[in-house]
């Protein structure tokens, strides 16, 4: 099985596996917004979640921590509860379809929030009336054609994949690099002399991503925990960093156990 990071100076380490996704039923806050469907209710999809579901089973988290926010774990208590109960009908929402069902099918009494809002630079500077007065409008979009052509491109694939596939593609390393240099671009360059705006507009994305890294530490109380993390794929450029940096943790790579289905 393929994990990184060898035990710190001898200390067992927790496991920590980080699952990418795109977000099933999109509420459009991202800067793409998705133009292929993605019917997560259709027979065929929903045989496809729980043949994922059965693919994650394997690693036996003894945590399932997923995109919600820290503050709305309370309502997601009475959620998960319901639905044990039989008395919650599961959105389309991958916190949902997977983190639900996988800690159903596991047993678990809880599903955690692990999401937090980001902290800016104060004060916070407008990024676009700043580049007009400083003759960089075209910053803010010079490479935005070539990601959306990227976007696109991974967007009509879910009319061709399926959701296995997509998210095996989803959690390449050459995929989460690629996505994660939008960040370095456009809005990012903003700025002259000694001012950044750019950078520190860019930084929140940063500080969210740490946050969450906390918000999972927090919820690790055993160094043979085995913690599995649900979330946006565009996050785990940081996280990943954070895992593979970490003293604490090893991080294993979900392509070993969705790849698991040519078992036979």
């Amino acid at each position: 099985m393929s994990t990184h990071a060898a035990p710190f100076l001898g200390q067992p380490n927790a496991k920590l596996m980080l699952l990418g996704t795109f977000h099933f039923q999109d509420a459009g806050l991202d800067w793409y917004k998705p133009q292929f469907s993605f019917d997560i209710f259709s027979e065929r999809r929903q045989q496809e979640v729980t043949e994922v579901v059965e693919l994650l089973v394997a690693f036996q988290p003894t945590r399932i921590a997923v995109e919600s926010r820290a503050e709305h774990q309370e309502e997601l208590d009475r959620s998960y509860r319901a639905y044990l109960r039989w008395e919650f009908q599961l959105p389309g929402n991958e916190v949902y379809q997977l983190g639900f069902r996988l800690a159903k099918r596991l047993g678990h009494e809880k599903v955690y929030c692990v999401d937090v809002w980001d902290r800016h630079y104060e004060p916070q500077v407008d990024l676009e009336a700043y580049a007009r007065e400083h003759g960089q409008e075209h910053l803010l979009s010079q490479w935005s054609p070539r990601f959306q052509k990227l976007y696109e491109h991974e967007d009509g694939l879910k009319t061709q994949l399926t959701l296995r596939e997509i998210l095996l593609r989803a959690n390449l390393e050459e995929h989460i690099l690629k996505g994660h240099g939008h960040y370095l671009v456009n809005w990012f360059k903003v700025g002259v002399g000694n001012e950044y705006p750019g950078v520190d507009w860019v930084t929140g994305w940063y500080n969210r991503n740490l946050r969450i890294f906390a918000n999972l530490q927090r919820i690790t109380e055993a160094p043979d925990e085995k913690i599995l993390l649900i979330i946006g794929a565009g996050h785990l450029p940081i996280l990943r960093h954070c895992v593979l940096a970490s003293p604490e943790y090893h991080l294993v790579e979900v392509k070993e156990y969705l790849r698991f289905c040519d078992r036979g």
